[in-house]
């Protein structure tokens, strides 16, 4: 017997008094959400806890991957998703939830733990159950990529959002029999809206496309440097990019990031200047040919996958390399 078929025979709502087991949230892509539900089975097993999914994947598939209870859902936007799965968390009081760590994915993380005064760890490259402290141990960047962190969500929930190609697929059990249970869909109290384009223009071939990418990072670089860059990539009929750091600082569009938390590319020509390379940057660039490797710091981890290798300040090397065009 559940809770629901308590609360049904008693003829009244239970208020759940503790946090209890996992949940998958899918956001609408349940490609990247079906790994998660294989790890999060494992856990659940290993807590002797139930595992919910949430989302618009057909309820006996998602049973069949791991799921105990499917809560069906359809895709929404960040705002529809979160005042519906905060309403439906603030009663099912979900120990672990776990989404795919994308765009969507790592606002409405955020937002619902702020909601829920729980606790988010964004990006997770691994994850490793503590079952004594009931504490998922998640691994993941920090500072760009140039560092990782090991870290513990002291409240709950415990939220995480994960890179799902971590994970492989889970087998699929067709003889797994499980529960369905509707969900209430909430509308949001303070939607957002689009106030129009950016002011950035994204340029003709997207970046994944491109033939050629000049990118900057924030390694040596500044404002007057990046604008060097710019002049080269466009002498070379170059894409302009950069890693996020270059994003946090400004000097390039979101669609222009590089690496795998961004847009993975495969130039015939790939010039970094001023990127460190961290794992996931280099995961994203690997299909490129050729690779021209500026930093000052002779043990970035950028110089293990280049072709040609500057060990230097990019405004001092940029300006002489337009200069031989």
């Amino acid at each position: 017997m559940n809770l629901n078929d308590l609360q049904a025979l008693m003829g009244e709502a239970i208020e759940i008094d503790e946090y209890r087991d996992l949940w998958v949230v899918d956001l609408g892509n349940t490609a990247r959400a079906a790994p998660l539900l294989g790890e999060a089975r494992r856990m659940a097993d290993s807590l002797g806890a139930y595992l919910h999914y949430v989302g618009p994947a057909d309820s006996g598939e998602a049973i069949a991957l791991g799921a105990d209870r499917v809560h069906p859902l359809a895709a929404a936007g960040a705002d529809a998703a979160v005042a519906t799965l905060a309403a439906l968390f603030a009663n099912a009081k979900p120990e672990f939830v776990f989404l795919a760590a994308d765009e969507t994915g790592n606002e409405v993380a955020a937002r619902l733990a702020g909601r829920l005064h729980g606790g988010v760890v964004l990006n997770c490259i691994a994850l490793r159950l503590d079952e004594s402290a009931r504490e998922v141990v998640a691994s993941h960047p920090v500072y760009d990529g140039a560092h990782y962190l090991d870290s513990a969500v002291t409240a709950k929930p415990q939220i995480f959002t994960v890179r799902p190609e971590i994970f492989p697929m889970p087998a699929r059990d067709s003889g797994r029999t499980g529960e369905v249970e509707p969900v209430a869909a909430s509308e949001p109290e303070h939607p957002s809206r689009d106030t129009g384009p950016a002011a950035h223009t994204p340029p003709a071939t997207p970046l994944h496309k491109a033939a050629r990418v000049v990118a900057v990072g924030r390694g040596g670089n500044d404002a007057a440097t990046v604008e060097v860059a710019r002049l080269l990539a466009a002498k070379l009929g170059a894409h302009f990019a950069g890693d996020r750091s270059a994003f946090d600082s400004g000097w390039i569009g979101k669609e222009d990031i590089v690496g795998v938390i961004g847009t993975e590319i495969a130039p015939d020509v790939y010039i970094a200047a001023g990127i460190w390379g961290d794992t996931l940057h280099r995961a994203g660039t690997e299909g490129a040919k050729f690779v021209v490797a500026i930093h000052p710091d002779a043990s970035a981890p950028i110089f293990n996958a280049a072709d040609a290798a500057v060990v230097g300040q990019p405004k001092d090397v940029l300006p002489r390399l337009l200069a031989l065009l």
